[in-house]
């Protein structure tokens, strides 16, 4: 088998992004795969040392815990072959590889080639945006879109962009702090198609793309609609057979690059353009980390029957501190072909917040530079750091979870799809984004017909969110940050988290309360699994252990095993 060959690291950043990606891939591997054969993994108490044994290939490592996670977020003084050789990005890829190979023949060298790539990819990536990050200071919300330097901590290639090429790299992402015009595309009428939520939300839009953008271009056909563009996307589609067809019968025409300045966010393809106020959602047929991030009907249909259902049902309108920032509308080229219309397709979002003092969340707590505390750290140096964290509950956990008891919603509230708005230093607002992830217990809805449609769930399923996305990606990551930058035990921020839900439940019987405290175990993504196989739009799932649960603080090494600053 041939693996990709890594040259001599050549700086220190180079080195600083191999360390990390070598650190998130040992932390997928043990939680997918070391869980259920824990005699793989033998970890000295005494000095947090520990050896890890790959049976395919005969390896094992060594290495040592500077903070063991019982959420799997570990961090690492060092690690190294048995042999005492370095252990490098593509070797270790490889040492995993080989035992998913032992033991899935569904594996082809076809997945492994793109899995290793892939890897390759977001390592590159991370060493460039490293090097060029030579302020990661985060002082509004636009600059903490354009500050994950590191991305998902449990994904294999976090950072992976295939189909950019080094340029592109340079020129659309968000972490060189980038910024370009939007493209614009006039679509005729007969084919051009738009969903609203809101009649004020369609005026909204054609003020700010319509009249201003036709008058910046100087064109003034009436029979066309204006369609914004990502400027790559724009380029692609033009190399289309199918396109180039349809702007020969003048059903398209492109206009060219003119408008505002947009500035890429976190996710990519997403833009946020300050002079409107808004994000745009556009399609890119690019894979950002491990899917093609263009806009499909089903996507988008079920992004706005989450915002008609959200608004009709008064979503938080019981909480005062909790909101949601909604996609308003879509628009594309109605097309035959489905596929064909996706790559065309946007979805506006209005951005009603104070933007000098919001942030996303995913970005408080990264720490810029490895060994050095979190972004947030620094925020929270001079105050009572357990006080804060319980106004962080109160103002995102807590609404969450009644919402879910009285009206069945839930969210895909990981660190990426939320922000804070501070005052005074303190957790003021908490939103929630991308409504394409809400999914509605059928349970909840008044009659079995309402409960129709792409947006419904079993009860079961539509809790697995909320477990996944909020308890273990958001709430696991963030206690991390705090526990480990503060020298605690993350059980230390768990237990709070367990008095609050135990004073709600007191008070009001709440049934996912009730769950999220009496069950041993939620389930994360297998992502390493699901990057390897290409089952990405289906993944599976491991039990991690809930910290919540009675019990499970016996799983951690020792309660006074802290990170070391």
């Amino acid at each position: 088998m041939v693996f990709i060959k890594e040259g001599a690291l050549q700086s220190h950043h180079e080195k600083q992004a191999a360390i990390y990606s070598c650190k998130v891939l040992l932390n997928c591997y043990l939680r997918e795969c070391c869980e259920d054969q824990r005699k793989l993994l033998k970890v000295n108490r005494q000095d947090h040392t520990f050896s890890l044994h790959f049976q395919a290939s005969h390896e094992t490592i060594i290495g040592k815990f500077t903070f063991y996670s019982p959420n799997g977020e570990h961090e690492y003084a060092y690690f190294f072959l048995q042999n005492g050789q370095a252990l490098t990005l593509t070797f270790l890829a490889s040492l995993i590889v080989q035992e998913y190979l032992q033991h899935n023949k569904a594996i082809t060298h076809d997945h492994v080639q793109n899995f290793i790539a892939r890897v390759e990819n977001s390592y590159q990536n991370m060493a460039v945006f490293l090097k060029h990050a030579t302020s990661s200071l985060i002082n509004d919300y636009l600059s903490s879109e354009q500050s994950l330097l590191y991305g998902h901590p449990f994904h294999p290639y976090p950072k992976n962009t295939v189909g950019f090429t080094s340029q592109e790299v340079a020129t659309y992402c968000p972490e060189l702090r980038t910024s370009f015009p939007l493209c614009y595309l006039a679509v005729r009428y007969d084919i051009f198609q738009e969903t609203w939520v809101t009649e004020s939300a369609a005026h909204e839009f054609l003020q700010k793309f319509e009249y201003d953008i036709r008058q910046q271009l100087k064109f003034d056909d009436d029979n066309y609609r204006i369609l914004p563009m990502h400027p790559w996307q724009y380029a692609y589609v033009q190399t289309l057979e199918a396109v180039q067809k349809f702007e020969r019968q003048q059903k398209i025409r492109f206009l060219g690059s003119s408008g505002p300045v947009c500035y890429p966010t976190s996710s990519v393809r997403t833009v946020y353009i300050p002079q409107f106020k808004c994000n745009l959602k556009l399609s890119l047929s690019i894979q950002i980390t491990n899917m093609l991030r263009i806009n499909s009907q089903e996507q988008m249909t079920r992004t706005l029957d989450a915002a008609h259902y959200l608004l009709a049902h008064d979503c938080f309108v019981e909480e005062h501190y909790t909101k949601v920032l909604y996609e308003t509308g879509v628009c594309t080229c109605r097309f035959e072909e489905e596929a064909l219309t996706a790559l065309f397709t946007m979805a506006y979002r209005p951005m009603v917040l104070d933007e000098k003092s919001t942030y996303v969340v995913a970005s408080l707590v990264e720490a810029p530079i490895q060994g050095k505390p979190c972004r947030l750290y620094d925020w929270l140096k001079g105050q009572n750091v357990e006080q804060w964290f319980r106004q962080y509950i109160t103002i995102s956990l807590l609404p969450i979870v009644r919402l879910a008891d009285k009206k069945g919603i839930h969210f895909e509230a990981h660190l990426q799809n939320t922000l804070i708005t501070l005052r005074d230093g303190k957790p003021h607002i908490f939103w929630i984004r991308d409504l394409e992830g809400v999914s509605i217990e059928q349970e909840k809805v008044a009659t079995h017909r309402q409960a129709q449609g792409p947006l419904f769930y079993e009860k079961e399923q539509a809790w697995s969110r909320t477990k996944y996305y909020f308890m273990v990606n958001h709430l696991g990551s963030f206690i991390h940050a705090l526990a480990r930058d503060f020298q605690l035990s993350e059980a230390h921020f768990w237990q709070i988290v367990r008095e609050m839900l135990l004073e709600e439940w007191e008070q009001t019987q709440n049934e996912l309360v009730a769950h999220l405290l009496t069950t041993s175990v939620f389930y994360a993504k297998k992502n390493l699994y699901s990057c390897l196989i290409g089952k990405s739009e289906i993944p599976e799932y491991v039990a991690v252990k809930n910290a919540l649960y009675k019990g499970n603080e016996l799983y951690e090494i020792d309660d006074s095993f802290h990170a070391s600053k």
